[in-house]
């Protein structure tokens, strides 16, 4: 006689060759139904199970799972990289976490060499904060609170006005989990497998698959389950991670230039993908092509870091930039695209742009430009703003923006990419195909952008008012023997326009770690935004502040009373740096060359820097989030 025990069925499931008869129930109707298998396993398992045989055209081996504890994944990996101080995630996850030992690089390094269970696209998936390894998840905020209402049985009330104080959902779900860890645990396999078939999934069968899974979670668990089911881990591992880049360079003895060019063409899953399938050899085919959206080149500094003449210096237009796209088949037949920096087609809110693109003398081509506008004005035309460009497109009641197109760059033509050809030579190729076009009567006028060589600062500067007079934004700046930088900053493309500025306020300061005699008690300080709920929201540090400045700052602070008592720790390339918290009060401009938006929707700016302080403002008259998303779209667009 044998015993017969939940074990046995376990084995008995990943080995069976029907697994729809082995699930069914007896009497049972024989539907999909995810509430309907009996099987004594858990339903993530369940699904995870049969979606992998599915695949596999077979049955699944016992040891398909297998691998280390997800609890080990986001204690060891999700944690450091997520950057939360020690006094934050102890009383959100029930334990005091080890600093770290590693440097961020060592840590990815590590991450990806060791064998731990998980592919190198899983891996990969991990550090970008994406487990469906490119497909879409579909789930939102939203159904998360409603499927943890169902789990805990709390109000929704109660639950928005928690979320309204901590700003986070994963925070609400570590608070409501009682364990610091899962028992018995679930394995990062396990975890990462049910989320990458996910979005396969039937949207009535996932909030039971979620229940599922977060049924054998503990408080960091579901804390980062949640994270990545929002893909808003933000460990910052984007599209032009050099880091990543340089790893994977590492891991698999290839030049970084050649995968630098290959992450630039495509996404990192698919680099990984090739690497693993086809090694070194397989980036080769990965090429420039129309109709394969890239990101382009962008500017990197400010023209006073211009150290070499002459250069050459082209009008900077307030438009949205993008790169039009045009590819001809054997029979003639004619696609088009037209991809903004983000890598989205706007091809069709663009009124005329098509045939205009179609009118191109080239078989395939890819052109980078600018989509700006005139509108009138009592004195006649003038240059459109970018926001008026964009309501323009958008459907939006404003003056009626006669739209153009200035092209001042070209990647590809007929078959060739030429972005590594000299600039000299890609301005040949561009003045050769527009010029035919530039005289018709287009849709969307199209003409090559204006501009000149100078040979010295003064030249520079001329040039620069010129184009202000005319109502454009600026000037950019060019090394006529450079190449083209796919999906980076160009360290020789420059560029002058009016200083940004905003008015924000200080939350906290953070000691300075430096001897220098001109260094001040704090080297750096916290800049918040006013948000609408009355409080503030971090937008990163402003560094720089020398002595006389930081001695006016802390009298403030010591005169109206404004620290709170509270450390603070910030995350730096040289490590956790500690701080003090302020009550916010004090309001500085500053000045940015930027704004940065990351994948969880934090704004931060790029260099900032402290112009002057603001004793004649209130915290509560600094700007809100409508005048940094302001900028950011202006950004984003040009």
């Amino acid at each position: 006689m044998k015993i017969v025990n939940a074990n046995d069925v376990r084995e008995w499931y990943l080995q069976a060759a029907d697994l729809a008869e082995f699930s069914r129930g007896i009497g049972r109707p024989d539907r999909d139904d995810l509430m309907m298998r009996q099987v004594d396993l858990p339903l993530h398992l369940q699904v995870t199970i049969e979606a992998r045989a599915d695949e596999l055209e077979g049955p699944v081996p016992v040891e398909a799972l297998t691998s280390i504890p997800f609890f080990s994944l986001c204690k060891g990996i999700f944690l450091p990289l997520s950057g939360l101080a020690p006094e934050r995630a102890a009383p959100l996850f029930g334990f005091i976490a080890a600093p770290a030992t590693e440097d961020r690089a060592t840590l990815v390094r590590n991450f990806l060499a060791k064998d731990i269970g998980l592919s190198l696209l899983q891996k990969i998936g991990c550090l970008l904060g994406d487990p469906f390894l490119g497909k879409r998840s579909s789930f939102r905020r939203d159904s998360l609170i409603r499927l943890l209402r169902s789990m805990r049985m709390v109000q929704r009330s109660a639950m928005l006005d928690r979320l309204t104080r901590v700003g986070d959902v994963a925070v609400l779900f570590a608070e409501n989990f009682s364990d610091i860890k899962g028992d018995p645990p679930l394995t990062a396999l396990e975890v990462l497998e049910c989320l990458r078939l996910f979005p396969k999934q039937r949207n009535v069968h996932k909030l039971a698959i979620l229940r599922s899974l977060l049924g054998r979670c503990g408080k960091m668990e579901s804390y980062f389950l949640v994270k990545l089911l929002l893909r808003s881990a933000g460990f910052g591992f984007d599209y032009q991670g050099p880091l990543l880049t340089r790893v994977l360079a590492e891991q698999f003895k290839v030049s970084p230039e050649a995968l630098e060019h290959a992450m630039a063409l495509t996404d990192p899953l698919k680099v990984a993908r090739v690497l693993t399938e086809e090694g070194a050899e397989g980036l080769r085919k990965i090429q420039l092509r129309p109709l394969s959206p890239v990101r382009p080149a962008l500017a990197s500094g400010a023209v006073e870091e211009i150290k070499k003449y002459p250069v050459w210096v082209e009008r900077k237009y307030d438009g949205i930039r993008l790169l039009l796209h045009k590819q001809t088949d054997d029979h003639g037949s004619v696609l088009c695209g037209a991809y903004t920096r983000n890598r989205n087609d706007w091809l069709e809110m663009i009124p005329g742009l098509p045939p205009t693109i179609k009118m191109l003398p080239a078989k395939s081509v890819i052109i980078d430009g600018e989509l700006f506008g005139t509108v009138p004005s009592m004195e006649g035309p003038r240059p459109a703003s970018v926001y008026e460009v964009y309501c323009f497109l958008q459907g939006e009641p404003v003056k009626p923006v006669q739209l153009k197109y200035a092209a001042f760059d070209i990647l590809y033509v007929n078959g060739q990419d030429v972005t590594r050809l000299p600039l000299s030579q890609r301005r040949q190729y561009l003045m050769a195909l527009v010029a035919p076009v530039s005289a018709l009567a287009l849709p969307v006028p199209i003409a090559v952008a204006d501009g000149q060589m100078v040979s010295n600062r003064d030249d520079l500067n001329r040039l620069f008012h010129h184009f202000r007079a005319q109502g454009y934004e600026g000037i950019i700046a060019k090394d006529w023997s450079g190449t083209y930088h796919l999906a980076a900053r160009d360290p020789a493309w420059v560029k002058r326009k009016p200083e940004i500025t905003l008015d924000l306020v200080l939350l906290a300061g953070v000691y300075a770690v430096t001897s220098k005699e001109t260094a001040g008690l704090f080297g750096s300080y916290v800049i918040g935004v006013r948000n609408a709920m009355g409080g503030f929201d971090d937008v990163g540090d402003v560094a720089g502040v020398d002595k006389a400045r930081d001695l006016q700052i802390q009298s403030e602070i010591m005169r109206q009373g404004l620290l709170t008592g509270r450390r603070v720790e910030r995350i730096s390339s040289s490590g956790t740096r500690p701080g003090l918290e302020f009550r916010p009060a004090i309001v500085v401009t500053v000045k940015f060359e930027g704004v940065v938006r990351e994948r969880s929707g934090k704004y931060s700016l790029r260099d900032p820097k402290i112009a002057l302080i603001r004793s004649d403002k209130s915290a509560f008259e600094a700007d809100d989030t409508t005048a940094i998303e302001k900028v950011y779209l202006d950004m984003s667009l040009s």
